[in-house]
């Protein structure tokens, strides 16, 4: 740009600097626009290749989701009308806030919402507090010994589980089959009938006597149960399966776990 005086510094008028920038500006905007676009085009085309596989993974009435990412974008599809039932089967880190807890839309709506845990998440950190907090919020909270799988079941139409009981990283089976969906609501029902109101005042046992948890061991252990299996059920450790063994076996004089098995039977431990 000429100027009057050669070689001398001088302000820029206001109105080309102006003009200038905002030519600048709006050249940075029609390139987000731009990316934008590309953006929204790449996510709906994703979000259509997810539901074209959904549907090419879907047999009949079952949804095979097959890994934990799969799984997790199933879960979030649902949308619950009247209630959830679950059946938590879970040693991880407890790790949660109130505004974090994902449930809490569900229960403000007023969702029945009912959560079957082992007695072995009371004594894990923060487990109590969550417990109280999902009470406070409505939601129905029994305790049992032990729990058999992870199991997920949504206004009485689908029952969720994983591929593999053993480990639900593999993946979830969504069952929509009638039968199907009966018959897990009749075994979470017979768990639930069975456990306990965490927050009820218990009789303390009676010197002799055994724990729900150890009573549940044994029938574990009676029907050829192996401590990894045990400790999963019971929401426990390795060694804190065997720590109960160890203390029952004391208890009662055996030297082995068949030992065990048959000097409990003869107290009437195991049903």
């Amino acid at each position: 740009m000429p100027s009057w005086i050669e070689g001398v510094e001088y302000p820029l008028d206001p109105a080309l600097t102006f003009g200038r920038l905002a030519a600048g500006r709006q050249q940075e905007i029609d390139a987000m626009s731009e990316q934008l676009r590309s953006d929204q085009l790449a996510a709906s085309r994703f979000t259509a290749d997810v539901a074209n596989f959904l549907a090419q993974r879907t047999t009949g009435e079952v949804e095979i989701l097959e890994g934990r990412e799969l799984a997790n974008q199933r879960m979030q599809r649902f949308r619950l009308e009247k209630s959830s039932w679950g059946v938590i089967q879970d040693t991880s880190v407890i790790q949660w806030t109130p505004d974090s807890f994902p449930d809490r839309k569900h229960l403000e709506r007023g969702i029945e919402m009912r959560y079957l845990y082992p007695e072995s998440f009371l004594k894990r950190p923060r487990g109590r507090e969550l417990l109280e907090y999902v009470a406070s919020l409505g939601g129905l909270v029994r305790i049992s010994p032990s729990t058999p799988f992870r199991l997920i079941i949504f206004d009485s139409k689908t029952a969720i589980m994983g591929i593999d009981p053993d480990d639900n990283a593999v993946g979830i089976a969504v069952h929509h089959s009638r039968a199907v969906v009966r018959m897990a609501m009749e075994l979470f029902l017979s768990y639930w009938d069975r456990a306990v109101d965490p927050f009820a005042d218990r009789q303390q046992q009676p010197s002799g006597e055994i724990s729900a948890q150890e009573r549940e061991f044994l029938r574990l252990l009676v029907h050829g149960a192996t401590d990894e299996q045990v400790a999963r059920k019971l929401g426990v450790s390795l060694r804190t399966v065997r720590r109960i063994a160890a203390k029952l076996s004391e208890q009662v004089g055996a030297s082995g776990r068949f030992e065990l098995g048959v000097r409990a039977a003869q107290r009437g431990w195991v049903d």
